[in-house]
């Protein structure tokens, strides 16, 4: 590993790890995120290296969740419970805990465009502010605080419906 490589690698491990354990909540599901998005780092250093290394590292991660998400809820449903996941319905004694409310989260970050999500979890996640977003995205202000807003409506049409049905279930 390059001498920026590694640098970045010192830097950025501890947010890589807290972006990816957000979504799974598996310490070692997070692990494995964490490395796979460094090697994908290595490589892209290797081509071309990002100008913006923790706005590259983000979506990485956050896409490397989703994607490792998806993979093991594929991996864990099947007949009539795939049925209910697919509906959105909760499967039999199931509880809203915060292992839901994490795969219902990642489910709709999935379904947003990429800026949103990135600038969305710049946001929340990281805290940043719309001038810091911008800066890092190279959006104007209002282009981040139009993406922050259209997020925050998307992923609230998701969530809402989902965890309104939950909420009556006996």
């Amino acid at each position: 590993m390059a001498r920026t490589e590694a640098d970045a690698f010192e830097r950025y491990t501890h947010e890589v790890y807290g972006w990816a354990y957000r979504l799974l909540g598996r310490h070692h599901d997070a692990l494995d995120v964490v490395q796979d998005v460094f090697v994908r780092w290595s490589e892209q250093c290797a081509q071309r290296p990002p100008r913006q290394a923790r706005g590259w590292l983000r979506r990485v991660t956050l896409n490397r969740a989703i994607d490792l998400r998806r993979h093991r809820r594929t991996q864990v449903t099947s007949g009539c419970e795939a049925d209910h996941v697919a509906a959105g319905q909760p499967l039999a004694g199931q509880l809203m805990d915060e292992e839901t409310l994490r795969c219902d989260v990642a489910d709709a970050l999935a379904g947003l465009t990429e800026a949103q999500r990135e600038v969305l979890t710049a946001k929340v996640y990281d805290g940043l502010t719309f001038a810091q977003i911008a800066a890092e995205f190279g959006f104007s202000v209002s282009t981040a605080k139009t993406h922050y807003l259209r997020a925050v409506q998307a992923v609230g049409d998701r969530l809402r419906p989902r965890w309104a049905d939950l909420e009556k279930q006996p």
